[in-house]
This record gives structure tokens, sequence and C-alpha cells, in this order.
């Protein structure tokens, strides 16, 4: 089955391009819609992710007695040596018939590849906090190195086992701002975490250590 390759590093006139820098792959990964944009802060965070890019190579399915090109949104690679495509759509479009029809076409293209294509919506993609605080962690995650101030937040932290944005900041006179970036910057190194889930990171979330 023929492959292809769409380039979105060359300028179009009808397509709004944006740009995530992910330090995980080490590259901006070009995307074509603002979904794609947001479903990135999730793989750049995902442990079990390994890589991920956007628009890999094409292929083709055969819907209605025709051959149609198809490139997927964006291609997984994840750690345990599987690999899977992703098609980003809001939820509401998802009840056409005809997308529906095309989507089982090119879901079965892709199976025939060996690779799984999973349909993901924005009811997935843009849950909050999470989302939100994926976002938030990302400003950080430009900072290289641990500096001294963060070596002994990092040592109160582990003998609190559990503590509260505001408690650090207190404890060592820093003010709010300076306090996040310094602890949102060791989340991002994987030092310390966060409930990214439950706690909102825009306030005072508690951080933990590895076990």
């Amino acid at each position: 089955m023929r492959m292809y390759i769409r380039n979105l590093r060359k300028p179009s006139p009808n397509k709004n391009v944006f740009k995530f820098a992910s330090a995980k792959v080490s590259e901006t990964i070009m995307c074509e819609s603002t979904l794609e944009f947001d479903a990135c802060f999730h793989h750049e965070y995902n442990e079990t992710i390994e890589t991920f890019g956007s628009q890999p190579k094409g292929f083709y399915y055969r819907f209605e007695g025709k051959r149609l090109p198809y490139t997927p949104d964006a291609i997984l690679h994840y750690i345990d040596g599987t690999t899977k495509f992703h098609e980003y759509k809001p939820y509401s479009k998802t009840f056409d018939p005809i997308f529906r029809a095309k989507f089982v076409a090119k879901k079965e293209a892709a199976q025939a590849l060996g690779t799984e294509l999973i349909l993901v919506t924005d009811k997935q993609i843009r849950v909050n906090p999470i989302l939100n605080n994926l976002k938030l962690l990302h400003r950080y995650s430009g900072i290289y190195g641990v500096t001294d101030i963060q070596r002994e937040l990092l040592q109160l932290v582990r003998k609190s086992d559990n503590i509260q944005l505001a408690d650090v900041a207190s404890e060592y006179n820093l003010p709010i701002a300076e306090t996040r970036s310094f602890l949102y910057s060791l989340i991002n190194k994987g030092l310390i975490k966060a409930d990214l889930n439950q706690d909102d990171l825009s306030c005072n979330p508690s951080v933990w250590c590895h076990a």
C-alpha cells in the first residue's frame, strides 16, 4: 500500500498552523488545528508515550468504490513498542453518517498497515483542570538545570511527604509566583509530582516526591 507525506512546514494561505514546542521529542510539532495543538499537551506529559508527531505518512482507503487519500492527525509511539494513529474531531461532528462510514474505512486501512487508528474528540482533550494544568506546566518546560534553591525545596518536599505550594513559599519566605516557577520546573523534570487531574495548578496544589 503506497503512502505519502504532507508537509505542514510549507506555507499555505488556506491553513493556520499552530506550533507546539516539545521537550519530549526535542522539536516543534506543527499542528493544523487548535484541537490537535491541545492534544499535544496530553502527549507531552503522558509517561506511556515515548515520542509523538503530527501529520505522519498518509495512506489510501477504499470508500464507495473509490481510492481516497488520508493523513492521520497524529502518530504516537508508546514505550511498550506499540504505535497508534489519532484523528481529532469536535464531538458534534462525529455523528455525521458520512464521516462515521469513512472513519470505519480509514480504520480498516490503518489496521491493514498494522496500526490502530483512534478517534479522539474535544470532550476527551479539553478536560479541566488537567488541560489548563498541562498548559501551565509547559510554560516552565524550558527551564534547564536545578538551582540551589530548588534543591532545598526538593528536600523540603521529600521530608514533608505531601505539602501545599503556599506552605513551601511560607517556609522559605518566597513569593508565590517564584515558588510556582521553581516547583513546576521540578515537576517537568519528573522530580516531584502533583495531581494534575484534580488539583488546579493556578491555585494552591499539593506536591510530593516519587515513592
